[in-house]
């Protein structure tokens, strides 16, 4: 196996989101290395089919939106936190799903599967679960020697 280069990316991102969603890599937000501090609002897609990356959408994220929440929910779509709600990407717009419970406004973690958010606020105890067909949040709790701060992670399927 051999690393291959994907050129053709608008900019090198700093500080943006990288997310495999139906079949393709996007890019999201961040701010290009040349523009440290000024985040974009734009995201691209790698088409792995074609091997090129495809126009970029230049209004994918509202102004001063960090997309470090953003992931994959399946066949679901794409899930990310915003202004302290949970929202879906829906028809190209960002779609409230619901608001966010007051322990977890400032959300370090999140991710999707079978239906359901995880979103941790990155401290040691601190998980919530919505199920995305009841709109009911659940707190979890974890044994002590699962907890720890959160600053990222992944959910793997197999």
């Amino acid at each position: 196996m051999t690393w291959q280069r994907m050129s053709g990316l608008h900019c090198l991102t700093w500080q943006g989101s990288a997310v495999f969603h139906r079949g393709k890599f996007h890019v999201i937000g961040g701010c290009c290395t040349e523009m440290q501090g000024r985040f974009e609002r734009s995201a691209e897609a790698f088409d792995f089919a074609n091997w090129e990356w495809d126009k970029a959408e230049e209004d994918f994220l509202e102004d001063s939106t960090c997309p470090r929440t953003c992931v994959d929910g399946g066949d679901m779509g794409m899930y990310m936190c915003h202004a302290g709600e949970a929202v879906a990407l829906q028809d190209s717009r960002w779609q409230t799903v619901d608001k966010l419970l007051a322990e977890i406004r400032h959300t370090a973690y999140m991710t999707a599967w079978e239906g359901k958010l995880l979103v941790s606020i990155g401290e040691a105890h601190v998980a919530y679960m919505l199920d995305l067909k009841s709109r009911r949040w659940r707190k979890l709790v974890a044994p002590e020697e699962f907890c720890g701060h959160v600053q990222s992670g992944c959910c793997l399927e197999i």
